[in-house]
């Protein structure tokens, strides 16, 4: 089983997101993985990502999205995070969208791809653990967050 820490790095986190609507902030978060050596080909990945609808979910008040897309042009699961401050909204839900997370998924990770999102998402139905993510004031801050409450899931 891999943790979110393990494929969340860092460098991948961008706390201080500008975007007003779910496709531009997708494209921003989903940049942050153009050479990561993971990716042997971000443009394919891009094309991936794009090419699927990014969920948005909504829950007490907020919302997250989830973007990914299933590709050969990532050698193993890769992921990037965006907080966006005040949120944008998105027809497909009606809070502000405030996190958004982006994927790049290789055919073996199926499940494994699964699992993750699953737990970001029950990590971010919890509003004490969301208004964490919220506050946390570096990328490593929170992906400790993200990992700490995996653990406890």
């Amino acid at each position: 089983m891999t943790p979110i820490s393990d494929v969340l790095q860092p460098d991948h986190v961008n706390l201080a997101l500008s975007a007003k609507s779910k496709a531009e902030a997708v494209e921003a978060v989903l940049s942050k993985l153009n050479g990561d050596p993971r990716v042997t080909n971000f443009a394919q990945l891009e094309e991936a990502v794009k090419a699927r609808n990014a969920p948005a979910i909504s829950e007490n008040g907020w919302g997250i999205c989830l973007a990914h897309g299933r590709t050969d042009s990532v050698t193993e699961l890769v992921m990037a995070a965006g907080r966006v401050t005040p949120g944008f909204s998105c027809r497909d839900v009606r809070d502000p969208v405030r996190l958004v997370f982006v994927a790049g998924i290789p055919s073996a990770f199926d499940s494994e791809y699964l699992r993750i999102v699953g737990a970001i998402a029950r990590i971010c139905r919890d509003r004490h653990q969301f208004e964490r993510l919220l506050a946390a004031k570096t990328p490593e801050d929170f992906i400790h967050l993200l990992g700490a409450a995996e653990v406890k899931l």
